[in-house]
């Protein structure tokens, strides 16, 4: 019948033909069976039989039997990783030089440490990890040079900052993409929470997961400036004020902003908008408004060239014991500090801004302002606001490493000012333990 007998010739032992979908399943004969078969059969039972006793050894009641058994399974695990590493040597040495994969900076920094732990020589160590001699003679002497040795062998690990700073890094910069918020806000954020870190470790940090590539940036040569050094780099507040006028464009209106600004500190002393031309009776009554806030009078007041700044402008200012200072043509430099802070309030205002009126702008401005003075941490400052840096606050940042003796916790909040989420602050909380404890 089809399918139903089982068939038997000589030693070939076959199974029943199975039914229509089941696999089909052959026995070998043993004749046909190769050497290695019964090598790997013979294997089995002896692993099988030394682990039996292996493991009665391991939990033997005498003390001095389970220590020869701990030996044992270590000498065991020691000859099995020398058979790994001999077949993946053979498999490297096969190749050509030029084919074989190349060792990282990491990678030969550990065989370097290696070879002082084990006491191999050059020709030794180069034996072990499938290189010519000469390359690890090289690798030696490139240890003499601090150039040439970290660009070989990478930076030393034991400066490694701490995986919590690094794990703060990429937590700001996943709570803050906007683009003016870059590795210098970042890094003068941290610094303010107590954190020590440099903007060049922010950058190499958010950096480690994606390619690098040279940018090649313009230079751009600075005028001389000849006596006005004391004017752009003032070393006190209300000395030098900076005073300009902007235009944007909210939907179909256009509106004039004009600001006043304190050269040492970047406080935004004074700021109106208008939808109309701005005119020199607007721009005196407004440093007059700044001055009476500030309860003080510039020394020095710099301004373009625009039609508001002439004459009657300079007048008004030497009645209140101002100099004022108009910018040469082409140089800009001299009143660059309130055109920086044009380009931040743009940025940060046209998203915000949906009723082109007045006095929603302004509005709108004034909240600006408080945020600008009070939260967003300055590049010109050592991790200070504008307020914090009237006042004078220090700062002693703790720079926490990998292997340190401090332990830190850091917690990161993103909060609102007067609920625009575009001008927002960060909360960084760092609480610090002691490792050992």
């Amino acid at each position: 019948m089809n399918g139903s007998i089982p068939t038997i010739s000589g030693d070939m032992h076959l199974v029943q033909t199975p039914r229509p979908g089941h696999r089909k399943t052959r026995r070998v004969s043993p004749d046909s069976r190769s050497l290695w078969h019964l090598i790997e059969s013979i294997a089995i039972a002896m692993a099988q039989g030394y682990g039996l006793a292996r493991t009665r050894a391991l939990s033997h009641a005498a003390p001095m039997t389970r220590m020869l058994g701990q030996r044992d399974h270590l000498y065991t695990e020691t000859a099995m990783l020398e058979r790994e590493v001999a077949i993946f040597r053979a498999q490297r040495m096969a190749k050509p030089p030029r084919r074989r994969p190349q060792f990282d900076p990491r990678q030969r920094a550990e065989i370097l440490q290696l070879s002082v732990f084990r006491g191999w020589s050059s020709k030794q160590t180069a034996l072990r990890f499938g290189v010519h001699p000469n390359t690890i003679r090289n690798w030696r002497r490139s240890l003499r040079d601090k150039g040439r040795a970290e660009r070989l062998l990478g930076e030393p690990p034991w400066n490694r900052l701490h995986e919590a700073v690094r794990w703060t890094v990429h937590e700001i910069r996943r709570l803050c993409p906007e683009r003016e918020f870059g590795t210098r806000t970042i890094a003068l954020h941290m610094i303010r929470a107590g954190i020590q870190i440099s903007r060049t470790s922010i950058r190499r940090i958010l950096e480690e997961e994606r390619c690098k590539t040279d940018r090649w940036q313009r230079h751009v040569p600075t005028p001389d400036a000849g006596d006005a050094i004391h004017l752009m780099n003032p070393k006190a507040p209300h000395f030098v004020w900076h005073t300009d006028i902007t235009e944007v464009g909210v939907l179909w209106k256009r509106f004039e902003i004009a600001a006043v600004l304190d050269g040492y500190s970047r406080k935004l002393l004074a700021i109106q908008v208008f939808n109309r031309r701005v005119t020199t009776d607007d721009m005196v009554r407004l440093i007059q408004n700044a001055a009476v806030q500030s309860d003080t009078t510039p020394r020095f007041l710099i301004s373009d060239r625009g039609s508001q700044f002439r004459v009657q402008f300079t007048d008004a200012c030497r009645a209140q014991g101002i100099v004022h200072v108009r910018c040469k043509v082409r140089v800009w430099q001299l009143n660059a500090k309130i055109e920086r802070f044009f380009s931040t309030l743009k940025s940060w205002l046209r998203p915000s801004c949906l009723i082109p009126t007045e006095a929603r702008i302004q509005e709108r401005l004034d909240e600006f302002q408080i945020w600008y003075n009070e939260h967003r941490v300055h590049g010109a400052h050592p991790a200070h606001t504008p307020n914090e840096q009237l006042v004078g606050i220090e700062r002693d940042p703790v720079r926490f490493t990998h292997g340190g003796g401090a332990e830190p916790t850091i917690r990161i909040d993103r909060q609102s000012t007067r609920g625009d989420p575009k001008l927002f602050r960060l909360d960084i909380r760092v609480r610090e333990q002691d490792r050992a404890a």
